[in-house]
């Protein structure tokens, strides 16, 4: 609760300021990234004994749960959980040398970015089609792009997914890290977004982009089952920013619903008002206590955190934007108003059923994981009538 609590104030007194500004105009401020790293916000990913602040991982979610608690930005929240899911991947799979090289930057103001979209491809991991091809030095040569990356328009550094199979009809996946400064790295225009303003979003592209061989992450050919865990991670984060954020709009609400009235009473004194403060209560209980369970799971490398990351981030950006209707309806015209928090809300919440994989994906994920399940069941109990 300490970690949380403090985090609540850094997140109130740094992030929550200006936020309507930095909406508006579509801007990202740097500055608060830098002070919020001043913060040792992100050495409490990091173990200590490679130089971070963690005694586990549990310490980090509490301090993200707080940020989320007071930053009143989902715009901003988003771009810290896309840089954070870099550095659990050096934490869980770099080598020693990889973590000293990246980690203290990226813990002290340096900003990341994740690029496994592209273009064509949407959700579809096995549809990338950036390559890595083996450099005569022992490196590799990077082609390709990436679309609609999280904090692409500003990162310093990026990791990126790319194909390294050989043989025709195979499919093998690597990924490597390597700062944006390079040679043939081109960052592209930022996207006008409907909402999430606030986290620079944009292209990648790689033309001819040389690295070392220490640049890849996890070992050559197992990208995709890091690749995996780290989109798992993600829409945990989600649950963990979802349940959070909407914390922070019951005091607004309930306020709401006391102090305005319709037909003789307050509007608390409606079911149909009070259903919607049911219905956010749900929204924040479900996606917190989902989250912790799912990052229980893939802490502890058990099966099925695939699975329950999946249904995770399924309820929580489902919560998110059910609510997000919700609160519109109870503050009325004043709630729809541009600039508003409430419209704000409405607008930033949309994305979460897109980001880090669509909800569809997320739907044919958990079908897939339990249709496997029922399978497995029925082929252990043999065939029907068997006696087996």
């Amino acid at each position: 609760m300490e970690i949380r609590e403090r985090f609540h104030e850094v997140a109130t007194d740094l992030v929550a300021v200006g936020t309507e500004a930095r909406d508006r105009d579509g801007s990202f401020d740097r500055e608060i990234w830098k002070e919020l790293a001043a913060t040792d916000f992100w050495r409490l990913q990091v173990p200590a004994g490679i130089g971070g602040l963690a005694e586990d991982g549990w310490d980090w979610l509490a301090a993200m749960e707080g940020l989320s608690l007071g930053a009143h930005d989902l715009g901003f929240l988003m771009s810290v959980a896309s840089q954070s899911g870099l550095i659990r991947l050096l934490v869980t799979a770099g080598t020693a040398e990889q973590q000293d090289k990246w980690l203290p930057g990226l813990t002290s103001g340096d900003i990341a970015s994740t690029g496994s979209t592209e273009e064509s491809g949407g959700s579809d991991v096995r549809g990338l089609s950036t390559r890595a091809v083996p450099a005569a030095d022992g490196g590799f040569i990077l082609n390709g792009g990436k679309a609609h990356i999280t904090n692409a328009p500003v990162a310093d550094v990026v990791m990126l997914a790319a194909r390294t199979d050989t043989e025709p009809g195979a499919f093998e996946l690597s990924l490597f890290v390597t700062r944006t400064s390079v040679e043939g790295v081109e960052i592209g225009t930022g996207e006008d977004l409907l909402g999430l303003r606030t986290s620079p979003t944009g292209p990648i592209t790689f033309r001819n982009v040389r690295v070392d061989a220490d640049a890849v992450i996890g070992g050559v050919g197992e990208g995709l089952t890091c690749l995996y865990e780290t989109l798992a991670y993600d829409r945990i984060l989600f649950g963990i920013i979802v349940g959070s954020s909407l914390e922070a709009q019951i005091a607004p609400l309930i306020r709401q619903l006391e102090t305005r009235h319709a037909f003789g009473v307050p509007l608390s004194e409606h079911q149909y008002m009070q259903e919607k403060v049911v219905s956010l209560a749900m929204a924040i209980e479900g996606s917190r206590a989902l989250a912790y369970r799912s990052f229980d799971l893939l802490d502890g490398r058990h099966d099925g955190y695939s699975l329950s990351a999946s249904v995770t981030k399924l309820l929580a950006s489902t919560g998110l934007v059910g609510s997000g209707l919700d609160l519109v309806q109870a503050f009325g015209h004043s709630g729809y108003e541009v600039g508003s928090a409430v419209e704000r809300n409405l607008r930033d919440s949309v994305a979460f059923k897109i980001a880090a994989g669509t909800d569809e994906m997320q739907k044919k994920n958990i079908f897939n994981h339990v249709r496997r399940a029922y399978r497995s069941r029925e082929f252990d109990r043999g065939p029907r009538g068997s006696g087996a």
